[in-house]
């Protein structure tokens, strides 16, 4: 097509059309090249960059047209491709910054940048070899409006602006789509977007009409558009900048923490937005304004229907220029929030948990600790330090010799846990030496447990799930020495009881036998009293040397045992009558030093039932406990003795008649047994002993 130009002597700043083209784009240039240094004031460097390339090949190319109407006419189509090439540059620096205003990463794209560059080399290629193959434009020279070089664009020119449409077009609906998204009323904003579009129908104009010099308008618009966001709406351009870095709940606030703008799901959250625009930020909204004095994000508590609800609140200024505006993000953290809430009471719990643990172990152990399968310590309770002055971190990774006061206490201790470690059974030990950091040793009840590894159900755990040993330890240092004493006193006192009672006896039998009549009868009471001494003595001794034995219970049958005892019966009690139901096997869970406490009560339901005592024995067997009860038939054991032999307690045995049956009752309830006494004609003593896990008894062994 020709664009018709005035006469050929017309100069174009010699005629008001031309002075009119001229003056267009020479102020479309200079209004892009002085917008430049507000755009680099941009925060966002992404939007900065894009902004900057936009104005800047923009300017240029309105510049170059305004040399195009300027330079003689042999200048003329050199300049015009230069502009096309800055106007073609343009279109990708829009594309640039409509992807990164919008927040999306199209721009950033590394397969989308090589191929933008592929096609504005091939255009800028086409347009610099135009003078060889002449398929972009040709030119013709004109006379009216003024003179000039008329352009006639080709083929491969209109291949090329429709790509540029086309891209543009991508640009713009960016730029709109982000305008409705952000709820914002973005009318003036929108207005100057728009404007970008007027150029092109000014171009179709120009090709319609030969009133209009056909010459590509489009700087015109871009200059409007950056121009207006620059200076004019540029609170507004930032604060919808904001939905596009993800923040749907916004507040906008200008320089004086003025409510400016805010999007409807900040209105969903606050209803006391509603017509806030222009109010004081602690005005409207008193709880948001508190957060604005921290430094770090906060979260506020707002009603909600299923219960509180939670907001964090991020501030951050968006500067261009002397415009900035601060932009209050709202984000939903309710989730995390309760979440965090939850934690919080559960951590409370924990801590009074944890509190009561404390003192439960504080009350009922001196430490705790927990071992590895190596034997080191894994873990301390802090109240070690006051039981050996090592603090828990000294002794975490130590094997636990650092704690041993002798060899053979090391290898005992090895031993015991050995037994934990390798075969998951429990133990208990009484006493065990410790040796502290001042290199004093003091004693512990230990009680070790074996840990398994907690992924593993109970039911399928096995030695090989063992990951340590969990231990308890008990001061016992007072006790034994207090038990150290009482030794030596009772060992210090029975020798000599012995002693000075062998020495009576034996003036009492010599009396017994020189006197008669009441004098022999003095003897004889006092030969019996040194006899109940001696047998006190004996009780003592049985006591002592039951007080160290192990408890650790093991199946035992209680058959033979009471064979055994019905056999020194018969010989100490000839007249005795025993009648006895015993099955053929009865296996408790106990150790033989039961025997004992079963003679004590044996022995005395023979001595106070008369000459010919009757005594009944019967034993049951189920699957939780072996039931022995021994009757007599005599006149019934006195209550003090009862309590003895029912409660151990040791108050009333001054007035009982020896130690046999507070031995009784020691080791009954020691191995885990249960003694009770009855007193309906004669008495009654029922001993319950517990049976070995899984037993078979004779009622329930399977009948062939």
């Amino acid at each position: 097509m020709s664009i018709i130009l005035e006469n050929t002597m017309s100069v174009p700043w010699a005629t008001p059309a031309g002075i009119a083209y001229i003056g267009l784009f020479f102020l479309t240039g200079v209004g892009c090249m002085v917008s430049l240094p507000r755009a680099w004031t941009v925060a966002d460097i992404e939007v900065r960059y894009g902004l900057v390339g936009l104005l800047s090949l923009t300017g240029l190319w309105a510049l170059f047209k305004t040399a195009f109407f300027i330079a003689p006419l042999s200048l003329q189509s050199a300049i015009y491709i230069i502009g096309l090439i800055s106007g073609f540059g343009a279109v990708w620096a829009w594309l640039y910054f409509a992807s990164a205003y919008t927040g999306r990463s199209l721009h950033k794209n590394s397969t989308l940048r090589r191929l933008g560059g592929v096609a504005f080399l091939i255009i800028t290629v086409l347009k610099l070899t135009n003078p060889v193959h002449k398929q972009y434009f040709t030119t013709t020279e004109m006379t009216t409006p003024f003179r000039y070089l008329a352009i006639e664009h080709g083929l491969v020119h209109w291949v090329s602006t429709s790509l540029s449409y086309v891209l543009a077009t991508i640009g713009l609906f960016m730029i709109f789509e982000l305008y409705v998204e952000s709820g914002y009323d973005t009318t003036p904003l929108g207005v100057l977007t728009a404007l970008l579009a007027l150029p092109v129908t000014i171009d179709l104009i120009a090709i319609a009409t030969p009133q209009l010099i056909e010459f590509i308008y489009a700087p015109v618009g871009v200059a409007i558009f950056a121009v207006g966001t620059l200076f004019i709406v540029g609170d507004q351009f930032l604060a919808v900048r904001t939905t596009a870095q993800g923040d749907a709940a916004t507040i906008v606030l200008d320089e004086t923490e003025r409510i400016q703008a805010y999007s409807p799901p900040a209105a969903d959250i606050f209803p006391e937005l509603d017509g806030a625009t222009g109010t004081p930020l602690d005005d409207a909204l008193p709880a948001v304004a508190a957060t604005e004095d921290k430094d770090a994000d906060q979260v506020i508590e707002r009603d909600g229907s299923d219960g509180p609800r939670y907001y964090l609140i991020s501030p951050r200024s968006m500067t261009m220029g002397d415009s900035t505006v601060r932009v209050l993000a709202l984000s939903d953290v309710t989730e995390s929030e309760r979440q965090r809430h939850n934690l919080i009471q559960r951590k409370r719990e924990l801590d009074k948990q944890n509190e009561l643990y404390r003192a439960i172990i504080s009350a009922s152990f001196a430490f705790v600790f927990q071992i590895d399968t190596e034997a080191r310590f894994s873990f301390v309770s802090p109240s070690v330090e006051d039981f050996t002055g090592y603090r828990p971190d000294m002794l975490n990774g130590e094997p636990i010799s650092i704690l041993g006061s002798d060899e053979q206490a090391i290898k005992e201790a090895r031993d015991y846990l050995a037994r934990v470690l390798n075969d998951g059974e429990a133990i208990q030990v009484r006493g065990h030496p410790i040796e502290t950091r001042s290199g004093n040793t003091v004693y512990g009840d230990i009680r070790a447990e074996p840990i398994y590894e907690p992924s593993v159900a109970s039911s399928a755990r096995t030695t090989e799930n063992i990951i340590g040993a969990q231990v308890m330890v008990r001061d016992a240092s007072e006790r034994r020495q207090r038990e150290g004493l009482i030794s030596v006193i009772n060992r210090v006192l029975r020798h000599n009881v012995r002693n000075k009672l062998t020495v009576i006896n034996g003036h009492a039998k010599m009396l017994a036998a020189d006197l008669d009549g009441d004098s022999a009868s003095k003897a004889d009471r006092i030969l019996n009293a040194g006899n109940h001494l001696l047998n006190l003595s004996e009780s003592a001794r049985r006591i002592e040397s039951h007080r160290e034995l192990s408890p650790k219970l093991e199946p035992l049958d209680i058959v033979p045992v009471i064979s055994e005892l019905l056999t020194q019966l018969n010989e100490e009690y000839s007249g005795a009558s025993v009648a006895t139901d015993i099955p053929e096997t009865a296996i408790a869970e106990t150790q033989p030093r039961i025997e004992t406490a079963l003679w004590e009560i044996l022995d005395n339901a023979a001595q106070h039932t008369g000459s010919e005592p009757t005594i009944d024995i019967d034993v049951t067997v189920t699957d939780k406990q072996v039931l022995i009860r021994i009757r007599d038939y005599g006149p019934g054991l006195p209550e003090t003795e009862q309590k003895v032999l029912a409660t151990g307690e040791e108050d009333p045995l001054v007035h009982g008649q020896g130690l046999g049956l507070f031995l009784a009752h020691w080791i009954i309830t020691n191995l885990d047994g249960e003694v009770s006494v009855a007193t309906t004609r004669g008495t009654s003593v029922d001993i319950r002993l517990p049976t070995p896990p899984e037993t078979v008894t004779p009622e329930t062994q399977p009948q062939n």
